[in-house]
């Protein structure tokens, strides 16, 4: 006799929830590593910016204007990849409560199966424990 989970397709089933969490977990976690690249991509023009108008002299109100409009412009770049850092932080932090769950799921199944295999194997050792003493008490009653 061979072992068959009762509940094998659903077993199947939470693999894969649990495989595209993952996944979805990694596409996340990419997407912050990106932003974060970018961040500090843009912190470090902003300071290598900052010390090269630190060594020339305003030249004229129209270099002063341009560097006051650059200035403003990497800030709100800086803002807005901030504000979008912090909504990938909330997504990952789901996708990683998500696939917690998915994981759960997964190993309780997993624990039943280990259960049911268990109960089975015993169970058919029981039967064939009986099936020798039935042969050894028919062979000894000839």
């Amino acid at each position: 006799m061979k072992f068959k989970f009762s509940l094998d397709p659903v077993l199947k089933v939470r693999k894969h929830q649990e495989k595209i969490q993952k996944q979805k977990l990694a596409k996340q976690v990419a997407k912050k590593q990106k932003i974060s690249e970018l961040r500090n991509e843009v912190q470090g023009k902003l300071e290598s910016y900052l010390n090269k108008s630190e060594n020339e002299e305003a030249e004229s109100i129209h270099m002063i204007r341009r560097h006051s409009a650059h200035m403003q412009q990497v800030h709100q770049r800086m803002e807005k990849l901030n504000k979008d850092m912090d909504k990938v932080d909330v997504e990952v932090v789901k996708e990683r409560e998500k696939l917690a769950t998915a994981h759960k799921k997964l190993h309780i199944l997993e624990k039943v199966k280990e259960f049911e295999k268990d109960s089975f194997s015993s169970s058919v050792a029981k039967k064939e424990q009986k099936f020798m003493d039935e042969i050894a008490t028919q062979s000894f009653s000839r």
